[in-house]
C-alpha cells in the first residue's frame, strides 16, 4: 500500500507499508517546487523487501503523481535517476 505525506512547506514523502497501519518499510523523499517541478531526494526500501519491485511501485506513484499534476520530475535520488534513463519510453516526458 503506498500513501503520500505533504506538508505545507512542499517537503513529501510517498510511503509503502505492508499493511494499512503497518511501520513505513520503503519511501520515496520529495521536494515540490514553485516552479512546477518534482525533486526525488533519495530512495530507501528495508533491506527484507530488495529486489521485490517495491522501489520501481513508488516511483511509477510518483509519476502518475506527476502528470495527474503537470509537474517535471528532478530525479537528484541515484536509484529514481537511473531507472527513468533507462526506461524513457515510460519516464522521458516527465524529465
Amino acid at each position: 500500500m503506498i500513501n503520500q505525506n505533504w506538508q505545507s512547506s512542499g517537503e513529501g514523502k510517498f510511503e509503502y507499508r505492508q499493511a494499512e497501519e503497518g511501520p513505513v518499510q520503503a519511501f520515496m523523499d520529495l521536494l515540490k517546487t514553485d516552479s512546477a517541478l518534482l525533486v526525488i531526494k533519495h530512495t530507501e526500501v528495508a533491506a527484507e523487501l530488495g529486489g521485490q519491485g517495491i522501489g520501481r511501485a513508488l516511483l511509477d506513484a510518483v509519476a502518475d503523481y506527476s502528470r495527474e499534476n503537470k509537474l517535471r520530475i528532478l530525479p537528484v535520488c541515484p536509484f529514481a535517476k537511473n531507472l527513468m534513463l533507462r526506461d524513457p519510453d515510460k519516464y522521458g516526458d516527465l524529465l
